[in-house]
């Protein structure tokens, strides 16, 4: 690792250190993940003195799209082909995430974001922009995923990554997105207060330029955020304003990484009911669950949000049934996120 650490800093780079460092080495020698970044293979053939293919690393040109600048340090001429590729990645990872759940597809998608992090880094041409906002999507992807496994911290650095790719596209929705998406992390660490402040923030920052669908998705986070600080009317108003500007048609061709409609508004009402304790967040949540979809993580929500709402109504024996349910969802498809409330919601149901 001393020696990986010297070859990296003499190409100009710098590695992870300490833990992180042995993590990494770790999972590279379990074969649990690839050395994906370019600065870290060129360190391990300088030190087995070997190359590419005798260290098992594929060529550099596996995607067809990338020519390698042969003369001074290597640079990634990114073409509209190259984004278009990585676009293309990042959805299908963002649809199978929606079947498979998180356990299934989370190293691969940290794997997309390390690869375009390296392409981004080293790139020339006038596609930059367009590649930063590719790693923006990407990178939020692999930020929910990674909150979705109960890793906070990573969860945290993954939207960092998501915020400053962001703001080098010079996408103010993009940015307004992943920045209100992190204000999850911040509901998931006990900070509702820090949560709801950088929702309506990323708000006012866009402002009247924000596309429809993502003023209806903001509207619905910030009433989730209202409602974990415990402000009753604030969340309404909020629902409401989404109700009232969602769109007719179907608009989400412009924000792929958006899926929004009525039966996901009704899931978001029912689940911020649910957190103030009105029993009427079963009605609603009812109807999410007949039209779920094909998303696991929404359908292992709701049966948890519908544990909650039960037992507030005092109607146990349906509680542990969506308990039973929400348990096997959890453990299927690797959502340590809804694990952990379900663990808060345990002790009052097994009896």
């Amino acid at each position: 690792m001393h020696r990986f650490e010297e070859a990296v800093r003499s190409i100009g780079e710098r590695a992870p250190t300490g833990a992180s460092l042995k993590r990494m080495f770790a999972y590279w020698e379990s074969g649990e993940r690839a050395v994906t970044v370019e600065a870290y293979r060129r360190a391990f053939v300088m030190i087995y003195q070997a190359p590419y293919e005798a260290l098992g690393f594929a060529p550099n040109d596996e995607t067809g799209r990338i020519a390698i600048l042969r003369e001074g340090p290597e640079l990634y001429d990114v073409d509209q082909g190259l984004v278009a590729l990585f676009e293309s990645q990042t959805q299908n990872l963002r649809m199978l995430d929606r079947r498979l759940g998180t356990a299934a597809l989370m190293q691969q998608t940290e794997m997309h974001v390390t690869q375009m992090e390296a392409v981004l880094q080293n790139s020339v041409g006038g596609r930059r922009t367009e590649l930063a906002a590719a790693l923006a999507a990407a990178a939020g992807l692999a930020g929910w995923q990674a909150l979705d496994q109960g890793s906070i911290q990573r969860a945290w650095q993954l939207h960092d990554v998501a915020r400053s790719a962001a703001r080098e596209s010079e996408n103010p929705t993009l940015l307004a997105h992943v920045t209100a998406q992190s204000a999850y992390v911040l509901l998931d660490a006990s900070q509702s207060n820090l949560a709801l402040q950088r929702i309506q923030s990323a708000a006012q920052a866009l402002g009247s330029r924000s596309p429809r669908l993502l003023s209806v998705w903001l509207a619905a986070a910030e009433a989730e955020a209202a409602a974990a600080v415990g402000n009753e009317s604030h969340a309404q108003r909020q629902l409401d304003e989404a109700y009232a500007l969602l769109p007719d048609g179907d608009d989400a061709g412009e924000l792929p990484y958006l899926m929004l409609d009525e039966k996901h508004l009704a899931r978001w009402r029912g689940h911020c009911l649910a957190r103030l304790g009105k029993l009427e967040a079963i009605d609603y949540l009812n109807v999410a669950l007949e039209r779920v979809g094909d998303s696991v993580r929404a359908a292992t929500g709701l049966h948890v949000d519908l544990a909650h709402a039960h037992r507030q109504a005092g109607q146990l024996v349906e509680a542990r049934e969506q308990v039973k349910t929400a348990i096997d969802l959890a453990g299927r498809f690797g959502s340590r996120r809804q694990q952990n409330r379900l663990r808060a919601l345990l002790p009052t149901t097994k009896g």
